[in-house]
């Protein structure tokens, strides 16, 4: 009598298992996807804080007067020389060229120092950079003062 007794417990124990499975799989389907809406949720939320941040900058460091095409932005690369000729093109330090490139002084410095293509990783500063190309010295100035 007590196989069957203990048989019996543990198929109960067993179809329960089962059971509690079934159900708690559900839950982590929902739970999955309820993390992976937070989480998007918060990359939107880092994406708004930073261009608020921009924006508080002011708009002189993001405006230039050459029209730029995004598009093309992606495919644009420059070198540390090219970078060094640039900036003596337009006759700036470096510190007048971190801020026509709205980057920091040792940015600039490090792109200077880059034997080869400068790794930029930031899409704005690839367009940026781009647009700084296609300045004269002249509008270079003119963008730097507004």
């Amino acid at each position: 009598m007590s196989t069957v007794m203990k048989e019996l417990k543990a198929e109960i124990a067993r179809v329960a298992r089962r059971v509690v499975r079934k159900e708690v799989a559900a839950l982590q389907r929902s739970n999955a996807a309820h993390r992976g809406f937070i989480a998007d949720l918060r990359r939107q939320i880092l994406n708004l804080q930073k261009e608020i941040k921009a924006q508080a900058r002011g708009p002189a460091a993001s405006e230039l007067p050459v029209a730029g095409n995004a598009a093309a932005a992606k495919r644009f690369w420059i070198t540390g020389k090219g970078i060094r000729a640039l900036r003596k093109r337009f006759g700036m330090t470096q510190t007048e060229f971190a801020k026509l490139c709205a980057v920091s002084i040792p940015t600039v410095v490090i792109w200077e120092a880059t034997k080869g293509k400068v790794p930029v990783r930031r899409h704005a500063t690839v367009a940026r950079l781009q647009q700084v190309r296609q300045l004269t010295k002249r509008t270079a100035r003119q963008a730097l003062g507004a």
